[in-house]
């Protein structure tokens, strides 16, 4: 039997590229192995240009074991399954059936579809909020006859919310392809069809979210799971294992009782209730809360009448097979979904929170769970081989999701040599943030480090505010094209960047990670500030409040290490890939209570506090180029 170092090689060998010896992709390959073979647990810390897909690829492949490959980012599900699933397969000459795998919403339902072409004007108008019906119905009418997967991804430009909404529908409400007279030609069946077969299943982090959560239904049975980009998944775990509630939830349903139900005293109830909860949610919008009077007689009034609904639901005689039928099956599983997410925010655990998220437009209600280690051991951990891995793990990640103490995090080393690739620069000079005269010596020390390298710069903030003065104020001063986020959509601000090598891309949290900007457009990284989560965050707050007096070593120090070492991994995506990270928060360099935690879980760089170092590095940098 071949090592896995050996199959490993053939794999790499098999690259267009040519093999490259990774002595860290071989560990965590190895590592993977002894997992798979274990039913174990495996946390590992892959760094950019580990090859890590391939690292854990290859020895799923070689068990011949059922997987399902998790991930954060649509960019990487689509690597997956057109290159590197592929890749394994021919390297180790076997057949490998691969499929996406994602939520019915991300279909089309072709039932809702023609029910919707044979509804009448004014219903139209009704279930695409004012959209106009020939119009909108003709492009997706166009679509429908020539797609193959009825995935709203093909859709380009994509429809409006309210217009996807209309000709979708969620798990919650879809009655299954045997109830449905177009279950023959369902698309979710479709796509699910074709991952019970495939061997290796990729999906989303909030999709295997809601498999945990419903019980292990959504997802065909597999022997292995891997969570790539996993240090999304305390967030996101506890957000599909939550409920949410709104007015416009609420209005949502009542738009398809209307289309159903004869009396139109029980949609307007429902419309009526919608208001009473967005009138008592709106004042608290991005705050904790606690059920006060009105607001649990506003959520028992709304569960009432629901179950009104209900009762005039079932008293319905259609036959089966037909559109009136499914719209009334459809109606009936919203409203017991409506119902259990009531009757969950109205009993919420103590480690629970209720908090308001939204805008004032539309606010919504949320209960977050604090904990979900009981849950994942209960449906996850022991039940098949788990990996989670990404370039970035926080020690805390494992007893975040309930793992013991004994599940440490294991670093494999990236293969790129970041001593001579680049330096951290902290900008100890520079006042701490708090000062008020902080914003401006940012910018300052931004005009600089800019010029020096020629533009070509990532401007990273934590605040929107802040990004939008130095856009304002760099604008003005320099001589490189200022880009902003905001004022295109994020792929095109991308290529605009890559397009033009001098110019300077300003950008906030979502930039921070997955953003891919190898080669010379890019040999200098900003970041404003270390980016602790805000005090008043309502989960995070919540999350204090549990952990007690380890609240800043379990809560806040885990995010700003875990968001630092994504922003920094922005500079060196290759190996001939070299710059500057400069961090312009002096608190890197002075808090001895925890600098080196942060340093620590940044790529190895040089490190200097020398600005004229920093600056002659940039410049010849920049006349290198």
């Amino acid at each position: 039997m071949s090592s896995m170092e050996e199959l490993l090689g053939r794999v790499t060998q098999h690259l267009p590229a040519g093999g490259e010896d990774r002595p860290g992709q071989r560990e965590m390959a190895s590592l993977v192995a002894k997992t798979i073979t274990d039913s174990g647990t495996a946390l590992v810390e892959a760094g950019t240009g580990t090859g890590k897909s391939l690292a854990y690829l290859t020895p799923i492949v070689a068990a011949g074991q059922r997987a399902v490959v998790a991930t954060a980012t649509i960019a990487l599900q689509e690597q997956l399954v057109l290159n590197d699933v592929p890749h394994v397969a021919a390297g180790l000459e076997t057949d490998v059936s691969v499929a996406i795998l994602k939520g019915r919403s991300n279909y089309m339902c072709v039932q809702r579809f023609d029910e919707l072409e044979r509804a009448s004007h004014q219903e139209q108008l009704e279930l695409l909020r004012g959209q106009s019906p020939k119009e909108q119905l003709s492009m997706v009418r166009d679509w429908a006859a020539k797609t193959m997967t009825g995935d709203k991804e093909e859709l380009d430009p994509a429809p409006p919310s309210d217009v996807w909404q209309a000709i979708s529908v969620s798990a919650n409400e879809c009655p299954g392809a045997s109830k449905c007279p177009s279950g023959d030609r369902c698309f979710a069946e479709k796509a699910r069809t074709t991952a019970l077969e495939c061997d290796v299943i990729v999906t989303n982090h909030h999709y295997y979210g809601l498999n945990i959560s419903s019980g292990d239904v959504l997802i065909p049975e597999h022997d292995v799971v891997v969570f790539d980009e996993a240090h999304h998944l305390p967030e996101v775990l506890a957000a599909t294992c939550g409920t949410e509630l709104s007015g416009g939830r609420l209005r949502s349903f009542a738009r398809r009782v209307r289309a159903v139900l004869t009396d139109e005293d029980l949609a307007l109830a429902i419309d009526r209730t919608a208001g009473d909860i967005d009138h008592q949610i709106r004042p608290y919008v991005g705050e904790r809360v606690e059920l006060d009077i009105d607001t649990m007689d506003a959520l028992t009034t709304a569960r009432e009448r629901v179950d009104k609904v209900v009762g005039a639901l079932r008293n319905i005689n259609t036959k089966e097979g037909t559109d009136a039928r499914a719209k009334v099956e459809r109606a009936q599983l919203n409203a017991m979904s409506l119902i259990g997410d009531i009757d969950g925010v109205i009993s919420a655990k103590e480690t629970d929170v209720l908090w308001i998220d939204g805008n004032d437009s539309n606010p919504v209600l949320r209960r977050t769970p604090l904990d979900v280690g009981d849950l994942l051991n209960e449906r996850l951990w022991g039940e098949r081989a788990v990996v989670l891995t990404s370039a970035t793990l926080p020690d805390a990640l494992g007893p975040q999701l309930g793992l013991d103490e004994s599940e440490s995090v294991c670093r494999v080393g990236s293969p790129f040599d970041y001593e001579d690739l680049g330096l951290l620069y902290c900008a100890t000079h520079l006042p701490e943030p708090r000062h008020p005269d902080s914003r401006a010596a940012v910018r300052d020390e931004m005009f600089d480090l800019i010029n020096a390298a020629g533009g070509r710069t990532l401007g990273l903030f934590t605040s929107s505010g802040a990004m939008r003065e130095a856009t304002e104020d760099l604008r003005e001063r320099l001589d490189f094209p200022v880009l902003m986020q905001g004022e295109k959509p994020k792929p095109a601000l991308i290529e605009a960047f890559k397009a033009d090598p001098s110019s300077v891309l300003l950008a906030t949290l979502s930039f921070w990670q997955g953003v891919d900007l190898p080669g010379d457009t890019l040999t200098l990284v900003t970041i404003d500030r270390i980016p602790f989560p805000r005090p008043d965050e309502p989960v995070t707050q919540a999350q204090r409040d549990h952990a007690g007096r380890y609240a800043f070593r379990l809560v806040d120090l885990p995010r700003a290490q875990t968001l630092l070492a994504q922003a920094a991994g922005r500079l060196v995506r290759r190996k001939d890939d070299r710059g500057v990270v400069a961090v312009l928060d002096s608190r890197l360099s002075t808090k001895k209570s925890y600098r080196w935690d942060l340093i620590n879980a940044l790529p190895p760089f040089r490190r200097t506090r020398d600005r004229d170092e920093v600056m002659e590095f940039l410049r010849s940098l920049d006349s290198t180029s």
